[in-house]
């Protein structure tokens, strides 16, 4: 305890020593903390502490202004930084503002939603029909054409280069459609999964403005 206001004692005696050896103008003085750690007063503050956060007071000792202390590089860096960040959520929040207006402009019932979305898939279910079709041909014409390949190699003869071709053509043409169909597929599958979202969202925008 004695320890204690022994070091109180002394931190007043080292302010009011400073305040005595600097003329203090206009009733008003400034305190900073020095580098031990000890706070200071007088009517200017040394350079070498004008970073540091410095209060200004008035001849009863009140403080009638406060200078917070510099921030280092590091500080301003995360400043920055968090500064990007808000502008980015910022214009993400815009963004999805603006997309949500034209999705309760476009649609007012889930009804329309869903029959978009139905009739997007009809459409490529259609082309899928007809790839499947055309496949179904090809793959008829291409057993003919083995055939007669084979009824010529069990003469001991090389079939003619044509037929070969046309058959390699029309294998490369069957797989290309099956490619086709599997990427359609997809096609739909991602339509489904759009409409899906969108149709969640407009519940919800929905909801929001039965609440208000």
């Amino acid at each position: 305890m004695k320890k204690r206001i022994t070091t109180s004692i002394y931190l007043v005696s080292l302010v009011f020593t400073a305040l005595l050896t600097q003329p203090v103008q206009a009733g008003k003085f400034k305190c900073w903390t020095n580098s031990e750690g000890v706070k200071e007063c007088g009517s200017f503050v040394p350079p070498e502490y004008s970073q540091q956060r410095i209060e200004t007071r008035n001849n009863s000792g009140r403080v009638i202004e406060i200078k917070e202390r510099a921030k280092t590089k590091e500080e301003l860096a995360e400043i920055a930084r968090l500064e990007e960040l808000k502008k980015i959520e910022e214009a993400k929040r815009a963004e999805q503002k603006k997309k949500d207006d034209i999705l309760l402009k476009t649609f007012t019932r889930e009804r329309d939603i869903n029959m978009l979305r139905d009739s997007k898939v009809s459409v490529i279910e259609g082309i899928i029909t007809v790839t499947k079709s055309n496949n179904k041909a090809l793959g008829k014409k291409l057993k003919k054409l083995q055939k007669r390949a084979a009824n010529v190699e069990r003469r001991g003869k090389k079939p003619p280069k044509a037929l070969v071709d046309e058959i390699n053509s029309i294998q490369r043409q069957i797989a290309r459609n099956k490619a086709s169909i599997k990427e359609k597929r997809a096609e739909q599958a991602e339509i489904r999964e759009k409409y899906s979202k969108t149709l969640e969202r407009f519940r919800y925008l929905k909801s929001e403005k039965k609440k208000k």
